[in-house]
Order: C-alpha cells, then structure tokens, then sequence
C-alpha cells in the first residue's frame, strides 16, 4: 500500500505540478480579485517576487523528490536483486523447494523437486500438486491448512509417492507468505529426503536389539583396547556391569593364565586386519576364572582401524562336562574292562579246575576276583562322588571350616596319620563350599599313596586380596608327570591318560569353583597341589546368600 497519492509520481511531474498551481494560484487569483471585486491588481514587482518563490519553491520540491526517487529505486533495486539471489538459490537448491497457493496450486518447483519426486517443472507448475501421501501420513491438504492456522511448521514427518510409485520419507518445514493486508498468498515448503536415514536407523535399531539381546557377551573396544560398549550378556558373564566396564582396558579380565606370547599373537593378528578366534582363560569381577571361546574382529573402514568387536561364548561348563564324559569314558572303557576281564578269567579258571586246584590257589583267585570287584565299586563310588560334588549347589563356606572337616574326616579313616594345618591368621574368607571335595581327595590321596604326613596351608596370595591360596603337602612319592600333563591338556587321548579320577575331581571342583589348580614339589620332599580359589565371588549360578 502506498504511503500517500504523490508516492507514485516521479521528480520530474510533481515539480512541474507544482510550479503549474503556483503560477496559476498567483496569477489566477488577481484576475479572480479584478473581475469579481474590481481590486486593482497588484504591482508587477509584487507578482515577480510571488513567481520567484513559486519558482524556488518547485526547485525545492523537485530536489526533495529527486532524493526520495533515488532512495526508492535503490530500494526497488535491492529488493529484484535479493528476489533474483533467492530465485537461485530456489533453483539450485539441492533440497526440494516447492510453493503452492493456499488452494494448493504449484507455483514454485525447483530442480530437486523434480528429482525428489519424478515429475518435470513444466507438468506441475499452475496444477494441484501432484503427489499422494501414504497410509500413515498427512495429505497435503492438511499441510497447507496448519501451515495457515499455525503460521508455518517445523520439520514434520510426511510420506508422499514419487510419480515411480515409490513410497518416500520427508522432513517437511512450511511457511507463510501474505500479503499487505495479511492473507496468504503462497505456502513454501522445504523437503529433507530422511527415507535412507530412516532404513538405517531401522537397521541400526535392529542391530542394536540383536546384540542387546544375544546369549553371547559382546565388547567394543577403540583401537587401544579400552572398552565402549559392553551387552548384557557381558555383565552377566564378567559380573561388570556396564558403568564399571566401559572406559576401562580389556584386560581388566586378564586372569594371569594366559601366557604373554598368547597375547603377543593376538593383537599381532588384529592390529592386521585379521580375526583372531581362540580359547582363553579370563577373570570375573568376583575372581573367578572362565574358559570362552573369544573371536576379534577389526572395526575398519578405508583402510583404517577404528575400533574392536570381541565376542565371548562362555564354554566352562561344556569343557567340564566334555572334560567328564571323556574320563568316564575312558574309565569305563579301560578300567572296566580290564576288571572285568580279570574277573571273567579267574571265575573261568575256578569253574574249570575247581576239582585240581588246591586251597591256595582258590584262595588266590578269589582274592583277585574280589580285588577287582573292589576296585569297580570304588571307581563307581568315585564316579558318583564327582557327579554329586559337580552338581550340587554350592554355598560360601568360611575356608577354615572346609579344611578342618576335611582333616576330621581325614583322621577317622587314616588313624595313623600325622595332618597339620596352617591356617592365616585372621582369615574368615568364604569359598565355592564344594571345594571341601576336593580337599577329602587331596588329603586321601596323599595319605593312601604317599607317606604318613600331610601338611595344608592356607592364606592370602601376595599379590590378589581377592584369591587365597590352599596349599596341600605330602612327602610320598609324588604325582607322575604323566598324570599331571593330562590334567593341563584338559583331555584324554587313547595312548596319554591319567590313572585314576581323584585329580579330575580335584580339577573340575576347583574349576567349578573359578579357581585354578598347580603341582609344584613339596617341602616334605613330595608333592604339593596349591589350589587358588576366589574369595566370596558372586556369580548367580553358583552363589547364594547362605552362608555357614
């Protein structure tokens, strides 16, 4: 709306305009005088001076208007200018830009426009839009009706069919052009494509639900091995939740088992690019020890490493039972057939010479016959030891109460033997109550192939308050060498296998327990097993809130 009815005349007519009515004005208004009133005109010097200020007056006013011209060509200048920029920046805009009429008539459609949706500027422009949304989307009429009620909205989800039939997803911003009077002339809206984004957000939601909820534990770490991400199935394996995790190095669950030249191997193979896979002997929070399967894979992208996925399938109880099916395999295949063979062939030889034998050698025979039916029933009697110590439900029991009902029982059955216990002092720390099993077999092992001394130490270790070590002696003739390297392989083999069960049981109780086992020579000239065993782990499959 102009300010005023001269606003549209330029310089040049106004000034004239007015130096017209004011030459008029004088010269009219003395003939007017004259022939109405019969006044004398007035002198000529007087008309001259009235002229001369008409004159002055309309170069004035041509000047002012002159300036206000210019001022508002400037502007109209600038503003065709700031029209023309923003035509460009419509047009080239990598964005679909698109304006319609409040009746939603295209007025505007820009080159991404086009490309977004399919159809060209010359087919749309002047005509409804072309364009349907979908099922679960705002139609556009609806758009353009907020758009004037709210005056503009902020990136609202839409989804609208490409001339194709493809179905896209868009972040939509609207906004109001009106008019001097303030009714709208045009609604323009701006189109961000989101439908990839969104694909990937799904993706990543659908990963992220996969990992969050996968039995197996699962890590990041960035490329210097401190963790970014733990799942849930990683703080129930390591008993870390994931506040205490991450930020910390990986080998906040290095157990001390592994040799360095393991690890050496490992960042070796990832720092290149490759997968590493193998068994290791970790640590959980409490100090137990786990053996998993471990796979690490890089994070790469262009070449470059950013980054580590390490996933652990905790296999301690399979490698238990594994480790149990194949000693009571190999029992019952060896030792219960060599018995029985004996057995079969005294009874054979009673049977067929009963009449020419002499009493002595029936006596001799039988005794064999019964030697071996003992030796099967106590290796049956072993055999249901280790299934009911494996088991059972184990308890936090203080330590000292395990060994000393380990001696007591000891002394009861070995009269004769000598039993001394060194126990630290001050030391109430509870352990995996089925360790007491391990000690009865310790302590009887040693009793029944060894000497008449045994000596049990417990205490602290030096250098980890959260294990304790029990340490038991004897000065017999040691454990073979062979039966030893079984128990560290964690198998039997047809040609290498121990003799008996007792340090199975001793082995898969300490196991079970998350502790380790060592043999090392005795101070009484024997052998010594030092067993290690976490104090007072939690771990919900084994610990209970019962105590002794």
């Amino acid at each position: 709306m102009n300010d005023s009815p001269l606003d549209g005349l330029d310089a040049r007519t106004m000034a004239l305009a007015y130096l017209g009515f004011g030459t008029a004005g004088i010269l009219g208004g003395e003939l007017l005088l004259l022939a109405v009133l019969g006044a004398p005109t007035a002198p000529v010097a007087e008309l001259i001076k009235g002229l001369s200020f008409v004159a002055v007056s309309t170069a004035f006013v041509w000047a002012l208007a002159s300036r206000k011209d210019r001022r508002i060509e400037r502007q109209q200048a600038s503003i065709r200018s700031s029209l023309d920029q923003l035509r460009t920046v419509v047009a080239a805009s990598p964005v679909p830009i698109i304006a319609v009429t409040p009746e939603g008539r295209v007025t505007r459609w820009n080159d991404a426009a086009t490309e977004a949706f399919g159809w060209e500027r010359d087919e749309v422009l002047g005509e409804p839009l072309p364009y349907s949304a979908g099922e679960n989307s705002e139609n556009s009429e609806e758009v353009i009706r907020r758009t004037i009620a709210e005056d503009g909205l902020s990136d609202i989800s839409v989804e609208r069919r490409r001339s194709n039939g493809d179905l896209r997803g868009f972040r939509l911003s609207t906004a109001v052009v009106r008019d001097a009077d303030g009714e709208p002339v045009e609604i323009v809206g701006v189109f961000v494509d989101v439908t990839d984004q969104q694909r990937r957000e799904r993706r990543l939601r659908e990963f992220e639900q996969a990992v969050e909820q996968a039995g197996h534990a699962i890590y990041l770490t960035t490329p210097d091995g401190e963790i970014t991400y733990v799942n849930p199935a990683f703080e129930e394996t390591t008993g870390y939740d994931a506040a205490e995790a991450v930020g910390e190095p990986a080998s906040i669950l290095s157990s001390g088992e592994m040799p360095d030249a393991y690890y050496d191997r490992l960042w070796r193979t990832i720092q290149s690019g490759e997968t590493w896979q193998e068994r290791i002997i970790d640590r959980r929070k409490g100090g137990e020890l786990y053996t998993a399967i471990q796979t690490i894979a890089p994070i790469a992208s262009d070449g470059d490493i950013h980054g580590y996925v390490a996933i652990q399938s905790d296999i301690t109880e399979s490698e238990l039972t594994r480790q149990r099916l194949g000693v009571l395999n190999r029992m019952f295949r060896h030792n219960l057939r060599n018995r029985m063979n004996v057995i079969e062939g005294y009874a054979e030889l009673i049977r067929r010479n009963a009449a020419g034998v002499t009493d002595e050698e029936l006596t001799d025979a039988a005794e064999t016959i019964v030697e071996a039916a003992s030796e099967l029933v106590a290796l049956s009697e072993k055999a249901q030891t280790v299934s009911d110590a494996l088991e059972s439900e184990a308890t936090p029991r203080r330590v000292s109460a395990l060994v000393e009902s380990a001696v007591s029982r000891a002394e009861s059955t070995y009269p004769e033997a000598t039993i001394r216990t060194d126990i630290e002092t001050g030391l109430f720390a509870r352990v995996d109550s089925r360790v007491g099993a391990a000690l009865d077999e310790l302590i009887a092992n040693a009793l029944k192939h060894g000497g008449e001394t045994v000596h049990i130490d417990v205490c602290r270790t030096k250098d980890d308050d959260s294990k304790l070590v029990v340490r038991v002696a004897d000065d017999g003739p040691g454990i073979p060498d062979e039966e030893w390297r079984v128990i560290k392989r964690g198998e039997e083999t047809p040609l290498k296998h121990g003799t008996g069960m007792g340090l199975w049981l001793v082995h898969w109780v300490v196991k079970k327990a998350g502790g380790s086992m060592e043999l090392e020579p005795s101070p009484l000239g024997g052998t010594a097993v030092t067993l290690k065993l976490p104090v007072g782990a939690e771990r919900p499959r084994t610990w209970f809130p019962s105590e002794e």
